[in-house]
């Protein structure tokens, strides 16, 4: 392999790494792992982290799956990617932020507090309460039985949502042409291909690496400081949601 495409391969590596620490995909990762963190009793620490990393390593792939894609229509049929393409998945993106911060947000919500209603035998008779307690404490008691289906349900959504929003920031923005600038000069297709495969692989590294930085920290404000935990998880979901719509009204 020559010395201009080993060049090319490192520009590729590095350019991915940064790449992976964009505003939006840090914001859309973090925001979609929280609708699904808890504080580590119910799963523990270590299937926290894990499923942080899952959330980060699914949005790299689908992340790079339309970058390979878009390589492949580019070089190995010669066509041009339209420019309302990128348009769209731009004003996509942050309509796409604002529904994932939204989300965390009434996901929280929801979890702050449950109404449990029972029966208790008085001296009066049986009368029926309501009780306002925190789900924590219903999930553990197993009372709640909607989380439970919720549980079983959660690896799909974990598996397709970060790819799907994975992919739409592979569409979006400069995020094509970031990778493919360096390999627009007459290069051939597997050099292209194996250029972005780097760039992808390269970005799938970042996120495991923002990924480990992003579980851990969580896990341990969650075990030593919940009330920091909890509010760290509101200030998430707000600032997604505006994020969010700032971007939308950028890309108009």
């Amino acid at each position: 392999m020559s010395g201009i495409n080993l060049s090319i391969l490192a520009l590729g590596f590095s350019l991915g790494f940064v790449h992976a620490m964009d505003a939006d995909h840090v914001m859309a990762v973090s925001a979609l792992s929280n609708r699904h963190h808890d504080n580590g009793k119910q799963r523990g620490i270590a299937a926290n982290l894990a499923l942080t990393l899952r959330h980060c390593s699914h949005w790299a792939l689908g992340h790079g799956a339309v970058l390979l894609l878009s390589a492949g229509v580019v070089f190995g049929l010669g066509l041009s990617l339209p420019a309302s393409l990128g348009h769209f998945a731009e004003l996509a993106v942050g309509l796409v932020l604002v529904v994932i911060g939204g989300s965390l947000l009434w996901q929280l919500r929801r979890e702050r507090v449950v109404v449990l209603r029972h029966k208790h035998q008085h001296e009066h008779g049986e009368l029926e309460h309501v009780h306002l307690v925190k789900s924590s404490t219903v999930n553990d008691a197993g009372a709640n039985s909607s989380n439970s289906t919720k549980h079983s349900a959660m690896p799909a959504a974990i598996a397709h949502t970060p790819v799907m929003v994975g992919a739409l920031h592979g569409l979006a923005g400069s995020a094509p042409a970031l990778a493919l600038v360096p390999v627009i000069n007459d290069m051939a297709l597997l050099s292209a291909l194996l250029y972005v495969l780097v760039f992808s692989c390269s970005v799938l590294l970042g996120m495991v690496v923002f990924g480990l930085g992003l579980g851990s920290v969580q896990s341990y404000l969650a075990q030593r400081h919940s009330n920091l935990f909890d509010l760290f998880r509101q200030a998430l979901g707000a600032a997604t949601v505006v994020f969010g719509a700032v971007w939308f009204v950028q890309a108009l």
